[in-house]
C-alpha cells in the first residue's frame, strides 16, 4: 500500500466547424473514418520524462499508462463520465491527472461516437490538498511538485455518446490513439465495492493478503479496485487469482513527473498526492455501486452482529436516511505485541489483542451518488446529505499493523477482541482453496 504518516509509507519514484449555442460554446468537427482533419499540426508523441532518483543520478523513463498534454507536464490517467457533477444531467467527463504545471488554461477535445469532435474549455474539478495541519502549512511554502488533480469536460446531451477525450493547450490530436477512452461506470444496484488505493514493492505478505481478500468476500464485498505499482510475482499470483474470481479490478499505476525530495520527516508531501490519486479515480470509476469502502489492505470492517456489510449498511440508512456515508472507530492489532494464539497459521486468528477503540486513522463507507469527493481518511458529502460516526458497539475497523511511529509508546492498554473467530470454519476452507490455486502457503 502507498502509506503516509502514522497510518501510511513514503512514495518511491521509480472536417467542418459549426458553433453550437447550448449554454456554452462548443466546436463541432466531423472526421473521416480513420483520421481527424483538425489541422495539419504534427501528431503528438508520448513524452519521455526525466525522473530524479537521487541527488547525483537522473533517469529517463517512458510514461506507459498516462497520456501527456503536449508541451507541459500534465499526465492524464482516466476519463470517466459523471452525470451529476459539475452540471447535473449533462455528460461530465472527469479526467484524473497528475499535474506539474502552474496553468490550468486547457481545452477539452471530446470525440463523440468515434467520429465527431467537440471542443470546450476544460475546468478544474478538484485539486487535492493536504489536510493535516503541519503538512498543509508546509505545502503553502513548498508544494508537492506533481499534484493529484481532476479536470472536467462538460458536453450537452444532444444524442451522441462521448467515446474519447484529450486535453490540449494548442490543437486537438489527429488520431484516436492519442486520446483517452471515455469510461461509463457500470451500474451495480446494492453493490458494495472497496477502493484499496495502490499496492507496491515487497512489503506485502501474500499469505496475509489472501486472508484480507477472503475476509472481504465473506463480508459481502462485490468488487475491489486496486492500482498495481511494481508488485513482485508472489503478489501478482494472488492478484491473478482474485481477478479470475471477478472480485479484483487491478489497474496499472506509475508515478510520472518529478518526485519530491525527502525534505521533511516522516514523509515527503508528494507521497500524500500519490496515495490520493487512486482514490480520486475510484470515486468516479466505482460510481455505479451503492456503497464504497475506503480501505487499506490491512483493514477489515467487522459488524458486531454476524451479518454481512451490505445488510448492515442498509440498516444504518434506515436509521440515518440522509447519510452520505459513515465513519468507523478503529482497533489496532499490533504485531509488535506478538501473537496470542500460536495454534493457527492465519494471521488474523493469531493476533487477537488490540487497542481499545480509537478515533485515529479513521476510515469510512460512502454512497457515491451522495458524495462529491473522497480522500484517505475523509469524504465530502453533497448537500443536503451529511456524515455520521457509527457507534463502536455496532461496527469496528480492525487494523493489523506494526506500532505506528507517531505513537508516544507502543505500551498502550490492550483488550482481547476475538470476534473474527466466528469466520474461522469458512475462512479456513476458502484459504485452502486459494493456497492450492496460487501455490502460496505460510512458511
Amino acid at each position: 500500500m502507498l502509506r503516509t504518516r502514522g497510518c501510511h509509507i513514503n512514495r518511491r519514484r521509480v472536417g467542418a466547424v459549426v458553433m453550437l449555442a447550448v449554454g456554452f460554446s462548443l466546436t463541432f468537427v466531423v472526421f473521416s473514418k480513420s483520421t481527424f482533419q483538425v489541422r495539419t499540426s504534427a501528431r503528438w508523441q508520448i513524452s519521455r520524462l526525466e525522473r530524479r532518483c537521487c541527488p547525483s543520478e537522473k533517469k529517463t523513463s517512458t510514461v506507459k499508462f498516462f497520456k501527456t498534454v503536449e508541451g507541459q507536464d500534465t499526465f492524464l490517467y482516466s476519463a470517466i463520465v459523471n452525470h451529476e457533477e459539475p452540471v447535473h444531467g449533462e455528460i461530465n467527463i472527469i479526467i484524473t491527472a497528475f499535474d506539474s504545471t502552474a496553468t490550468d488554461d486547457l481545452t477539452c477535445c471530446v470525440v463523440m461516437n468515434n467520429k465527431k469532435l467537440y471542443t470546450t474549455t476544460a475546468s478544474v474539478y478538484y485539486k487535492y490538498y493536504i489536510e493535516e495541519y503541519f503538512s498543509s502549512v508546509l505545502e503553502m511554502f513548498k508544494n508537492a511538485p506533481t499534484k493529484a488533480k481532476q479536470y472536467s469536460c462538460v458536453v450537452p446531451q444532444i444524442g451522441f455518446q462521448a467515446s474519447h477525450v484529450m486535453l490540449t493547450s494548442s490543437s486537438c490530436p489527429e488520431t484516436l490513439e492519442d486520446y483517452l477512452p471515455v469510461i461509463y461506470p457500470r451500474k451495480v444496484p446494492d453493490g458494495l465495492a472497496i477502493c484499496a488505493k495502490a499496492s507496491f514493492g515487497d512489503k506485502l505478505n501474500p499469505n496475509i493478503l489472501m486472508e484480507w481478500f477472503e475476509m472481504q468476500r465473506l463480508l459481502g464485498v462485490d468488487k475491489i479496485q486496486l492500482m498495481d505499482l511494481h508488485n513482485p510475482e508472489p503478489i501478482q499470483k494472488v492478484f491473478r487469482y482474485y481477478t479470475d474470481l471477478g472480485l479484483l479490478d487491478l489497474l496499472p499505476y506509475e508515478l510520472p513527473g518529478e518526485p519530491a525530495p525527502p525534505f521533511i520527516y516522516p514523509y515527503p508531501l508528494q507521497a500524500s498526492h500519490d496515495e490520493t490519486f487512486p482514490i480520486l479515480d475510484c470515486r468516479q470509476r466505482l460510481a455505479g455501486y451503492t456503497f464504497v469502502l475506503g480501505h487499506d489492505m490491512d483493514e477489515i470492517a467487522i459488524p458486531a452482529r454476524h451479518i454481512d456489510l451490505k445488510t448492515f449498511f442498509k440498516e444504518q440508512l434506515q436509521v440515518y436516511p440522509d447519510a452520505a456515508g459513515f465513519y468507523f472507530w478503529t482497533e489496532f492489532f499490533v504485531y509488535d505485541w506478538g501473537p496470542e494464539n500460536n495454534n493457527s497459521d492465519i494471521t488474523i486468528f493469531r493476533y487477537l489483542n488490540s487497542t481499545p477503540p480509537r478515533w485515529e486513522c479513521k476510515k469510512y463507507v460512502y454512497l457515491p451518488n451522495r458524495v462529491s469527493q473522497a480522500r484517505t481518511h475523509a469524504f465530502t458529502p453533497r448537500s443536503p446529505y451529511r456524515t455520521y460516526n457509527l457507534p463502536q458497539e455496532e461496527i469496528l475497523l480492525h487494523h493489523y499493523r506494526v506500532c505506528p511511529h507517531v505513537w508516544d509508546t507502543c505500551n498502550t492498554p490492550k483488550i482481547t477482541d476475538s470476534s473474527v473467530l466466528r469466520f474461522r470454519e469458512i475462512l479456513v476452507a476458502r484459504l485452502e482453496q486459494a493456497r492450492v490455486a496460487t501455490g502460496i502457503r505460510p512458511k
